[in-house]
Order: structure tokens, then C-alpha cells, then sequence
């Protein structure tokens, strides 16, 4: 499936970290059973194996450092990552049973250079499509690089390949047709806002090798609320709102599972 959304949160994020109210923002489990139901949904959405392996792994990962305006080095440090998702992602697709193959990844760094059907100027610094992640290495994300953003960037990605080697990509797709009408777009934000949760699930896991303060977590968690469609001019909703978005990313951060990241049956708020 091609990712009908292209991954714009980087730029906000590295041109500093947004404010916000207090970060971490969850519904309770009374609040959810209040919400309207979701609709009934495929069972490779709703049921799919993925939900059923465990969670991550708790790992460490090398990586190299990241030097500002050096594209060589941001890819190095993206290619380290991706060499960790794979292992940390792998096992868990043989849990339930579902092929695994690595993604394909290319860097673009040429403004003339169109992947995707897609030039230069048409994304942010993102995309997945054809099992390949495209990252634009825009000056937006070398003049002053934080590897928490680089690689909430490529988790996100992943999480895209994880939902198109399961299934849930392609049966998304066949649900969401153009989407442009009302249900079409709630179906896209349940199928971005999970990648989200994937990404989050991937952070929580390798959190600790990070040797980050919990700070830094919080104020990643309110840029994240920025990057929301209510906090945008735009009329498309796909994202989700800031609020659903951090709820997502740190569901998956707290109890690092795909287990935690089922978007497709829960409540039509949840995902607004």
C-alpha cells in the first residue's frame, strides 16, 4: 500500500519543540465504553495476528552519532535504526506467522529525483510505498538533527511495512478508496494514527539505550500534539487530532506491543 499520507511531523519538530499542555494525555476505560462503537471491520483489521505475538523486545541499539547538515551521516544513523527494527520486528512476525521481508530504502537528497509518483516539493520528509521508505534528507531535518525525531521518523515508516506485510495495509486501502468522503477519512486516521502507535511501541522498547531524560519523552509527546489536524489550516483529516495522536504514540510507548495498537475497533472519538 502506498502511504497516502506523507510524513510531515519532522519539520515541525526540528524547528523546535512545540508547547503544549502537559503531555502523556489517555482515555480511561470509562470513557472509552461511553464513546460510539466502531464500525464492524475486516478481520485482518480487527483480529489480525499481529495483535496476538507479545510484545517487543527490550533491546539496545548501536548507532553512530548525527552531524548537522552531513547527509551521509543521517543516513548511516537511519540505516543503523532500520537494522534495528528488523531484528526487534521479525521475531514477532514469525509469532504470528506472517512473512517477513526488510523494506527497501532509498535517501533522496536531489530536489529533481520523483519517487512514488511524488517530487520533491509534493511531501515532507517521508513516504512509503512498493515496500520501499523514501526519506527526503531536507535541509529541514540536517541543519540541526535530533535523533529522537530521525528515528520516530523511521519507525513510523516501519510501522507502514509492518501493516502492509500483515495485511492491514492492503485491506485499509480497499476500505478507504479515494479518501475523500467522511468514513473514508476516519479509516485513513485509524490506519495513520496505528502506524503512530507502532512507532511508539518501537521507541518504548529501545527507550532506556537512549539514555534520554523522561523530558525529553514529554516534550516529544507535545510537539507530536502539534503536528495534529486541529492544530493545522487545513481542511483534510487525516492525522487525527493532537490529542488522539499522542494518545496513540504513547499507548505504544508505555506497554510496547502491537497488542496496544489496534485503531480499527475502537471508539469513532479515539480516532477523530
Amino acid at each position: 500500500m502506498r502511504t497516502p499520507l506523507f510524513f510531515t511531523l519532522a519539520v515541525a519538530l526540528i524547528t523546535g519543540l512545540l508547547p503544549g499542555p502537559a503531555a502523556g494525555e489517555t482515555a480511561s476505560a470509562t470513557q472509552i465504553g461511553s464513546y460510539v462503537r466502531a464500525p464492524a471491520m475486516p478481520a485482518v483489521l480487527a483480529s489480525n495476528p499481529l495483535y496476538r505475538t507479545g510484545p517487543l523486545p527490550r533491546r539496545a541499539c548501536s548507532v553512530p552519532g548525527v552531524r548537522k547538515n552531513d547527509p551521509k551521516s543521517a543516513a548511516k544513523y537511519l540505516r543503523a535504526w532500520l537494522g534495528c527494527l528488523d531484528e526487534s520486528w521479525r521475531p514477532l512476525l514469525k509469532v504470528a506467522r506472517l512473512p517477513f521481508a526488510k523494506p527497501m530504502v532509498r535517501f533522496v537528497t536531489d530536489p529533481g529525483t520523483e519517487v512514488c509518483g511524488t517530487g520533491w516539493q509534493g511531501v515532507g520528509v517521508a513516504q512509503y510505498c512498493d515496500r520501499t521508505i523514501v526519506i527526503y534528507l531536507k535541509d529541514s531535518l540536517l541543519k540541526a538533527p535530533d535523533g529522537l525525531v530521525l528515528l520516530d521518523i523511521v519507525a513510523y515508516q516501519y510501522g507502514n511495512h509492518i501493516q502492509d506485510l500483515s495485511g492491514i495495509g492492503k485491506a485499509a486501502d480497499s476500505l478507504m478508496g479515494s479518501g475523500e468522503s467522511q468514513q473514508e477519512s476516519e479509516y485513513l486516521r485509524r490506519y495513520n494514527l496505528q502506524a503512530h502507535c507502532l512507532a511508539g511501541a518501537f521507541l518504548g522498547s529501545v527507550w532506556k539505550s537512549l539514555h534520554r531524560p523522561t523530558r525529553d519523552w514529554r516534550k516529544f509527546l507535545d510537539a507530536m500534539r502539534g503536528t495534529g489536524d486541529d492544530m493545522r489550516s487545513t481542511e483534510e483529516r487525516w492525522h487525527g487530532t493532537g490529542r488522539n495522536i499522542v494518545y496513540w504514540v504513547n499507548r505504544g510507548f508505555t506497554k510496547p506491543s502491537p497488542a496496544r495498537c489496534n485503531t480499527w475497533t475502537v471508539a469513532g472519538k479515539l480516532v477523530a
